[in-house]
């Protein structure tokens, strides 16, 4: 047995590397268990999932926010950020901004759309895989009983000859989603997930250069939260937070764990006036001060004169 998944786990390595490598493989050595995997996605998947909405901020000096939403029962999904958003509603419409912030009317869905809060909600890895099977590419059981899955998230008829797959690995017990890489190379950042204690996985690395701290998990969300106009409120609040927080550390203010805000007793303090409202004056005032002195100077010398 043991030598039966070693064996699954070098077929796995090898066929990452000819991927990586662009070059083209057979199937059939991992097709049995690429099905076996699709076909085990409705026993990973929980049966019941109320909406769920996740919050995860950027901590530190760092400023970000995002909130993800998804509805098992009817579908709907959000994803919200200070620079925008995009979802579907519980009736089916559609709806997102561009990177401007501009609705955008009559846009359709794109493929696998919810692997875009998957790293928010990992069960939406395992929803979309369902959704589209074709995204699998592969898949093998090593022996610490975890899937190793290889997958594309976009629609296939638009990959590209050598591109790379992910790597998204899933224990086969629990269908908890481990973590996920992009096998481009081997020094991908990876994406790690823990789930002790929790029912929705909590993102504890992220691949991008801010790792982000989950805030806020509603597990029992209301559904009038993924309407659009909610969701458009979510990111104007987003915005404002986002601004405030860089103000104040550009002030030389940090945040506690608490949320108060404080000086930073080791950053470098600005003066007194050079609060945020009194900086953004700071010019003209300045200008307009020396253009009353040079006026004050001017009439002086000219009553002298007149005296």
């Amino acid at each position: 047995m043991r030598l039966k998944s070693t064996l699954r786990q070098y077929n796995l390595a090898i066929m990452v590397i000819l991927m990586v490598a662009g070059v083209s493989w057979s199937q059939d050595s991992t097709s049995g268990m690429r099905d076996e995997f699709i076909g085990a996605l409705d026993q990973l998947i929980p049966k019941q999932l109320d909406p769920i909405i996740v919050t995860y901020e950027a901590p530190g000096h760092s400023a970000g926010i995002s909130t993800a939403g998804y509805d098992a029962a009817s579908g709907a999904w959000f994803s919200a950020r200070q620079n925008g958003y995009a979802g579907i509603t519980p009736d089916g419409r559609y709806f997102r901004t561009d990177r401007h912030d501009i609705e955008l009317d009559g846009s359709q869905s794109f493929y696998a759309v919810l692997m875009g809060i998957a790293e928010e909600i990992p069960w939406c890895f395992l929803i979309s895989m369902r959704s589209y099977p074709d995204m699998v590419v592969g898949a093998e059981l090593d022996n610490d009983g975890v899937w190793n899955v290889l997958y594309h998230a976009i629609d296939p008829a638009r990959i590209e000859d050598g591109r790379a797959p992910w790597l998204l690995r899933v224990d086969a017990e629990t269908g908890h989603v481990l973590s996920n890489r992009w096998t481009v190379s081997k020094e991908s950042p990876i994406t790690e997930f823990d789930w002790s204690g929790t029912t929705v996985g909590m993102r504890t690395k992220s691949r991008s250069s801010t790792n982000r701290v989950r805030t806020f998990l509603d597990d029992h969300a209301e559904l009038s939260e993924f309407e659009p106009e909610r969701v458009s409120l979510r990111t104007k609040e987003y915005k404002l937070r986002v601004d405030q927080k860089l103000t104040a550390l550009s002030s030389g203010y940090i945040q506690t764990d608490e949320g108060e805000w404080v000086l930073d007793e080791h950053a470098q303090h600005v003066e007194s006036f050079n609060d945020p409202l009194t900086r953004r004056f700071r010019t003209p005032l300045v200008i307009g001060g020396v253009l009353v002195l040079l006026i004050g100077v001017a009439l002086m010398i000219r009553r002298g004169r007149m005296q």
